[in-house]
């Protein structure tokens, strides 16, 4: 079944992945992440974060303070992990042995780990670049070239494996090419 598929892959060195929406499902409620981070904001921090999204509301929250939020978002991201899907790209991993694959997503570390575990792909993957492992998030390059320092791939030999427009960003930023997910499959 994935013939067309590694065959377009074998040119490159390093394999990295997005997660949700690419391997894995995350059935968060993002809506309510929003109001809870938004309560949260309110009740221990004092700030009225009314409107904003929940990226616009780490991005304007520093330190101990974003650590509070991290925490409401991680819980909840956690939750839609054990509640997710696992895509039929993920049946793919198993025929990228001895190649490096990496992760780079904007979900928290935690809910990356449980969705992986989850599924049985954990032990597939050489690298996680995960929300809090990098100052900056998709569609900033920084993240995929922490992960393909970690595989120790360059940029021009990889390829950024996405299902959305900010994952084809981060690809050309970094100078990797880029697969959509949804054509491996098709």
């Amino acid at each position: 079944m994935w013939e067309s598929a590694l065959k377009l892959l074998a040119r490159y060195q390093a394999v990295v992945f997005d997660l949700d929406g690419t391997l894995v499902v995350l059935k968060i409620d993002w809506t309510r992440a929003q109001q809870e981070m938004m309560d949260v904001a309110a009740t221990k921090l004092g700030r009225d974060f009314k409107g904003r999204t929940v990226w616009e509301m780490l991005r304007l929250t520093k330190g101990q303070n974003r650590h509070i939020l991290e925490r409401t978002l991680r819980r909840l991201e956690v939750e839609g992990a054990q509640r997710g899907e696992r895509l039929p790209l993920s049946d793919m991993l198993p025929n990228l042995k001895g190649r490096k694959v990496g992760l780079v997503t904007m979900n928290s570390r935690s809910s990356c780990i449980t969705a992986l575990e989850k599924w049985g792909l954990a032990s597939l993957v050489n690298a996680i670049v995960a929300r809090e492992d990098s100052k900056r998030l998709k569609p900033d390059p920084e993240p995929l070239l922490q992960c393909l320092r970690m595989l120790e791939a360059e940029p021009g030999t990889s390829v950024f494996i996405g299902d959305r427009e900010r994952d084809r960003l981060t690809a050309r930023r970094a100078g990797t090419a880029f697969i959509r997910a949804a054509d491996l499959v098709g």
